[in-house]
């Protein structure tokens, strides 16, 4: 219900004079009280909705108010039924099968996140007001969560009866989910809890209901000590907690609803996600630094990708244990000393990375630089080799405290990427395109591997993402690229302008977890970059003296597209499978194009050199 509030928000903004009424279930008014882009609240007992009375009841109710949109981000049987009743000449939700007529306008759902909110669950919502928005207005993308003064003072006189010394800090911690189940283990909890009361300075207070006070007592239990720790605060209603929420400083626990609230009073969050549930749904703002979570997918991402949902479901309580305490109690120490300074950790609890450079080309990367930056922590150095970028990619990389950035002018992609390796300082090196996103299980695993030593070079399988979508065939199911190697022992190969491939002189292997690569968000981007490929690789052809012909012309463009398409099956990928193929075809045909153009240049040359 928080992020739909921004639905309201962004109407508001759009239209400043309308109207806007928010249909809810009862416990959801908490979130939403004193907003004010919100004009009325209609609540119902969402058990009720599901007796066919009260829903015709409430759809009834709807129909006279006679309103002119009505905007369903539920999309489930019983809103369906109450937009369809409405009346409403704009009727709005997610282009969904059989129900989706229901809808005068449908927009198509985020599979992942594109926006500064980082999230589907914000993206997905406010996309819903796109088709009232034709000025284009940059849309609202901040939960927030709206107290009175009268509130926040009473809030703030429950932790002065409480006893809650407000000379320290105070940090909430949520300390289970919705159930023991579908919690971290309780354990796990209860160590982390005394890790932080042993070497962090904060007031403690616990997020829990008055029927998981047993689990309170499992915890406390084995706390050495009770100071600081105030289990009897606690809010009698939701309502009441926002009051005390209001007056922490940072939340870190289950991820769930109080995450959310935390982040409506834009508190630093750490969330520890349950296996079923994912941070490209609900990690919102995560920034890796004031925002942070953790997932079992961080340390077996096979595990989790070889699950359904509904089976992780099942098994969370067993397979909830493999995330375990020292990899959770070691991001949480990151995540307080990023927000709230360092503090003296024994040795033994402060990883030791071993030394790698990370190497980056870039030409115009704004869009995803950052994203690099926050993933190459694992790095004790950043280099970053610039073709003369015209955006903010300076701008931004500069501000990294590890990075050193050299613009070099660009002559082709192999001597680039092999002058950005002389300038590494370390034995190790990493070398990924600024459009690949690391997982941090790969991260550990290139962590382990260097430890071990036992080769010169890594493969790394690759996922194909074509505009947000998960490209399974094509010709890219078996694509794979060294990603790690020993400076002294790889190098580009000359003779390749365009698709470089290292040359290793030493033992390769091949890493267990993927790498994901989100290249192009748009068809004319594709074909943006397939043209220079071509080019550069018709400057590969003109050094080898090749000159085309009606085969390279015509037989190799259609052999390209039936290679990708039908051999590579990409007509399993539907409609981008089949742009994917044609694009291939094209950009080969364009090739040769450029190629006689050179042959072109080079007899006109020879003409006036004669004259």
């Amino acid at each position: 219900m928080l992020a739909s509030s921004l639905i309201a928000e962004n109407l508001k903004q759009i239209f400043p004079d309308i109207r806007v009424d928010f249909f809810c279930y009862k416990p959801a008014l908490s979130v939403l009280e004193n907003n004010p882009f919100i004009d009325r609240i209609i609540d119902f007992n969402q058990k009720d909705l599901k007796k066919i009375s009260v829903l015709n009841y409430y759809a009834n109710m709807i129909r006279e108010e006679r309103y002119d949109i009505v905007i369903d981000p539920y999309a489930k049987l019983q809103s369906r039924f109450i937009t369809l009743k409405s009346g409403a000449s704009r009727r709005i939700s997610y282009d969904k099968p059989f129900f989706k007529y229901i809808y005068t306008d449908r927009v198509e759902k985020e599979k992942f996140s594109t926006s500064r909110a980082n999230c589907t669950a914000i993206d997905n919502r406010v996309s819903l007001v796109l088709p009232l928005n034709p000025k284009k207005m940059r849309l609202k993308l901040d939960m927030k969560i709206y107290l009175t003064d009268e509130e926040k003072a009473e809030g703030r006189k429950i932790l002065e009866e409480g006893g809650l010394d407000f000379n320290r800090k105070t940090l909430m911690i949520g300390i289970m989910g919705s159930s023991e189940e579908k919690s971290w283990p309780i354990d796990y909890m209860s160590k982390l809890i005394a890790h932080i009361h042993k070497y962090y300075d904060f007031n403690i207070l616990f997020n829990y209901t008055p029927d998981q006070k047993e689990v309170v007592d499992k915890i406390m239990a084995v706390q050495p000590s009770s100071e600081k720790i105030y289990t009897h605060i606690i809010g009698k209603s939701v309502r009441e907690f926002l009051k005390i929420l209001y007056h922490c400083d940072a939340f870190i626990g289950n991820e769930g609803g109080a995450v959310n609230m935390s982040k409506g009073f834009d508190l630093p969050t750490f969330s520890i996600y349950s296996p079923h549930k994912f941070p490209v749904d609900w990690g919102c703002y995560e920034d890796n630094f004031k925002h942070m979570s953790v997932h079992l997918q961080d340390l077996d991402k096979k595990l989790i990708n070889t699950h359904t949902d509904k089976q992780l479901l099942r098994k969370t309580p067993k397979i909830y244990r493999k995330l375990n305490y020292d990899y959770v109690r070691s991001e949480t120490d990151k995540f307080l000393q990023n927000n709230f300074g360092e503090v003296d950790l024994p040795e033994n609890l402060i990883p030791e990375l071993p030394k790698i450079s990370a190497l980056l080309i870039t030409y115009n990367e704004e869009r995803n630089i950052q994203k690099f930056l926050d993933e190459a922590w694992y790095a004790d150095e950043i280099i970053i080799v610039d073709s003369e970028s015209t955006d903010r990619t300076a701008e931004i990389a500069k501000k990294h405290p590890k990075v050193r950035f050299i613009v070099r002018k660009f002559d082709n992609f192999t001597d680039q990427k092999n002058f950005a390796i002389e300038q590494a300082r370390n034995e190790w090196a990493t070398f990924f395109d600024a459009d690949e996103r690391i997982p941090k299980a790969l991260i550990y695993e290139m962590i382990d591997e260097v430890k071990k030593d036992e080769a010169d070079a890594f493969f790394v399988y690759r996922r194909f993402y074509f505009m947000n979508k998960y490209i399974k065939h094509s010709g890219w199911q078996n694509d794979k690229v060294i990603r790690l190697f020993k400076k002294s022992k790889n190098r580009y190969g000359s003779g390749r302008l365009v698709h470089e491939l290292i040359d290793s002189q030493g033992k390769t292997k091949f890493l267990r977890n993927k790498l994901d690569h989100y290249s192009y968000f748009s068809v004319e981007e594709y074909d943006r970059k397939l043209t220079q490929y071509s080019m550069l690789r018709a400057k590969e052809l003109y050094i080898k003296k090749l000159k085309p012909n009606v085969f390279h012309f015509w037989i190799k463009p259609w052999y390209r597209f039936m290679h990708h398409y039908v051999l590579r099956l990409g007509i399993l990928d539907g409609g981008e499978g089949y742009i994917i193929s044609k694009l291939h075809a094209h950009s080969v045909f364009k090739r040769y194009l450029f190629l006689s153009k050179m042959w072109e240049n080079e007899k006109e040359n020879k003409k006036r050199k004669k004259k």
